[in-house]
């Protein structure tokens, strides 16, 4: 049954039921693709995308976002989970996905973004950034470089954080400012 087989006779379903009003899991299908796929040097033959878990509920809608790796080996399509962002003060969003390389290896970055809905710790409408690098260690799987992804450069907010302190201005919201810093940096 396709996605809109599924959503007609659920609707019936609700219909008669006396509840044409569908929940938020209903809505939200698992697995959705939310970024990608795109290809990556990393893995000639895979790709790289984002997937959002349907891990949302009626009193918390936001849902964490899975990185996927899809690749072949041996003629046998496997997919793997890289990663996972998660709700931090706000729903998570997956900004940007770039790619370059630091010292000639290939890295993909995921810039993760949170619009924060609520305080105290940080002003409503005041966006937090995470970037994280990946590429692959000496056993050839695709992970977290833990060094690069720990520059204080990698993270930063967007707005006002409280009362008393003035208002930040992240620098790096998006690929090409990103892109620039690696360069003066790493290269």
């Amino acid at each position: 049954m396709n996605k809109l087989q599924y959503f007609f006779v659920l609707s019936i379903v609700s219909n008669f039921c006396g509840n044409s009003n569908l929940s938020y899991a209903q809505e939200t299908q698992q697995n959705d693709i939310i970024q990608g796929p795109f290809k990556t040097s990393l893995y000639p033959e895979g790709k790289i995308y984002f997937v959002k878990e349907n891990d949302a509920t009626p009193d918390d809608r936001c849902q964490t976002i899975a990185f996927m790796l899809e690749y072949k080996q041996d003629r046998i399509v496997k997919k793997e989970k890289i990663d996972e962002y998660e709700e931090n003060g706000g729903c998570v969003e997956v900004a940007s996905v770039f790619f370059d390389k630091i010292h000639n290896k290939p890295y993909i970055f995921v810039m993760q973004k949170w619009e924060h809905s609520f305080p105290p710790a940080i002003q409503m409408g005041s966006d937090s950034y995470e970037i994280r690098a990946y590429t692959k260690n000496k056993e050839g799987k695709l992970v977290i470089d833990a060094d690069v992804s720990a520059d204080p450069n990698f993270e930063g907010i967007d707005g006002i954080v409280d009362d008393v302190n003035p208002e930040r201005h992240y620098k790096y919201k998006t690929a090409a400012d990103v892109k620039r810093y690696l360069k003066k940096k790493y290269h």
